[in-house]
């Protein structure tokens, strides 16, 4: 049995188990089993989350891309190369003896966007406002006020945690290269390219 088998075997283990609990929870009314259905089913998705993760190809994280005075930078658009040596093979059509390049090292972005909730509670504030004016002014000083910030900061923890989930379940990336800071600078003979 190979390790996604093995994967698999584990997490409908686990869905079975919880099923078993709620199955257990229905007929005593013991709330213990709804805890130990909800960790069976927290352990299950973990696992698949993992599985689908290696599953995924690899995608080469460093690329490489390349400027001169002769070749126009437009950082929006870089091309991007999987090695120096292909960046400079591409510039090369572009270049006289003399001409100086720099080859950017790019690295892929590995950001995600994140809810915010002091801008989400002020939209709702805002909402709040629109529909109900001053009348609405209590409500909204009680959401975000001192008494609610553990209650906010559990709400931004499980929304950040349902954003999470949905991007990564329709494959939602970055998917943007940025510039790492490492430059490697060539001159061009005419023939071939020399580190500076």
């Amino acid at each position: 049995m190979n390790n996604k088998e093995t994967s698999i075997n584990k997490v409908d283990e686990l869905v079975n188990r919880a099923q078993l609990a709620i199955n257990d929870w229905q007929c005593s009314g013991d709330v213990d089993y709804v805890h130990k259905a909800y960790a069976n089913l927290q352990q299950a998705a973990i696992r698949l989350t993992l599985s689908r993760q290696a599953a995924k190809p690899k995608k080469s994280e460093l690329m490489y891309s390349v400027i001169g005075d002769t070749i126009a930078a437009d950082y929006e658009n870089l091309d991007l190369y999987d090695t120096p040596e292909e960046a400079l093979k591409e510039a090369k059509d572009f270049l006289k003896a003399g001409d100086i390049v720099t080859v950017l090292e790019m690295a892929e972005s590995n950001w995600q966007p994140y809810i915010c909730i002091d801008s989400l509670l002020e939209e709702f504030q805002n909402q709040a406002f629109t529909e109900g004016g001053e009348a609405s002014e209590p409500w909204g000083d009680f959401i975000a006020g001192k008494a609610m910030t553990a209650a906010a900061d559990e709400l931004e923890d499980e929304l950040n945690n349902v954003l999470e989930r949905w991007l990564e379940k329709y494959q939602v990336e970055a998917g943007w290269y940025k510039e790492t800071g490492k430059e490697y600078r060539y001159s061009f003979d005419g023939i071939d390219f020399i580190r500076l």
